[in-house]
């Protein structure tokens, strides 16, 4: 009988060390949920400090932070016009303040009851060195990377139409004194 003994004994060893195994195993597993949970946390503080940080100084930029935020800009103003095709194409608009995708003559949210404007591009602010490619200060007379001297190339912002409410974008009778839709008056009337 000693070889089952013998072979009950090693089962036995065997079974608590692959017990053991899958403990140590569970454990390691459980630790890296609780690390990727924390690191994710952590990203979101990041996240948070950098969101207030723009908004408090985006009308008054530190010089060393020029670059990020004409970055910030930039990013903003493709993926606004990104989702102005996705809606063109879809014949919808976003609400700015909730974000519902609304049928394009919409005039007021149904989701939230905001007044549904029209999105406008905002023009960039950052200029780009010519010599190296590197985003300068919009104040900027030289390039803080390579030294070159920035030119200035300010784009030219078409003028809306004559025919066009500039408040809510609606299309105005050739005679109209008041927006139909808004109640501004129609452009070049004084």
């Amino acid at each position: 009988m000693g070889f089952f003994d013998n072979l009950a004994a090693s089962v036995s060893k065997t079974t608590r060390e692959v017990s053991d195994g899958v403990k140590v195993l569970a454990d390691k597993n459980r630790i890296r949920k609780d690390l990727a949970t924390i690191e994710s946390e952590l990203r979101n503080r990041y996240r948070d400090i950098g969101q207030k940080f723009y908004d408090e100084n985006k009308d008054n930029i530190p010089e060393a932070y020029a670059e990020l935020f004409d970055s910030i800009v930039t990013l903003s103003n493709n993926l606004a016009a990104k989702q102005h095709e996705l809606d063109a194409i879809d014949g919808t608009i976003t609400c700015a303040a909730c974000g519902k995708q609304l049928p394009k003559d919409t005039k007021f949210c149904s989701g939230c009851g905001a007044t549904v404007v029209r999105p406008e591009v905002e023009a960039p602010r950052a200029a780009v060195c010519q010599n190296c490619g590197v985003a300068v200060a919009p104040d900027a007379a030289f390039c803080a990377s390579c030294g070159n001297k920035v030119e200035a190339e300010v784009p030219a912002v078409p003028a809306a139409p004559a025919n066009v409410c500039p408040n809510c974008g609606e299309t105005l009778a050739s005679d109209a004194i008041f927006c139909a839709n808004c109640g501004t008056k129609a452009p070049g009337l004084e």
